[in-house]
């Protein structure tokens, strides 16, 4: 079964896994690192080196691509070679909550994690949504016009 690992800046990992308790009901396998101003670089590397040496199944979600938090896990990972840990970046909550339900489902296992990680991004990208859309406003704009 796959361990999660939520990094990132300041409170960023507390916050993402207070959120996944609420919303799945546990926090089970899930471990995380903050990066703040009580940990140096240093013992923060420390500690993922040793968690990531622990666990040889293990999904790690940093906060922001190309963060201190990213770049030491990345690398920490890339130089362990192990082919069962992965990290994604810039990850949201609902991509977070997806694959923790995918483990906990016995969906996503050692034979199919890598295609269902890249199921599970493309998901994630289609319910993202910015709102008022621009075209939106250019209706808005048309019909003030159009009243004047």
């Amino acid at each position: 079964m796959f361990n999660i690992c939520v990094v990132g800046h300041g409170n960023y990992p507390d916050g993402m896994v207070s959120a996944l308790k609420l919303l799945s009901g546990t926090d089970e396998n899930i471990t995380k690192f903050n990066l703040n101003q009580e940990l140096t670089h240093a013992d923060y590397e420390t500690q993922l080196n040793e968690y990531l040496d622990n666990y040889d199944e293990v999904i790690v979600f940093a906060d922001m691509t190309g963060g201190a938090p990213h770049q030491i896990a990345s690398r920490l990972i890339m130089e362990k070679g192990k082919r069962t840990q992965y990290i994604i970046s810039s990850a949201p909550l609902n991509l977070l909550l997806e694959i923790v339900m995918k483990i906990n489902l016995q969906v996503l296992n050692k034979d199919n994690v890598e295609a269902e990680l890249q199921r599970s991004l493309v998901e994630a990208k289609e319910v993202m949504l910015l709102l008022p859309e621009t075209e939106t406003f250019e209706e808005v704009d048309e019909e003030e016009e159009e009243g004047i």
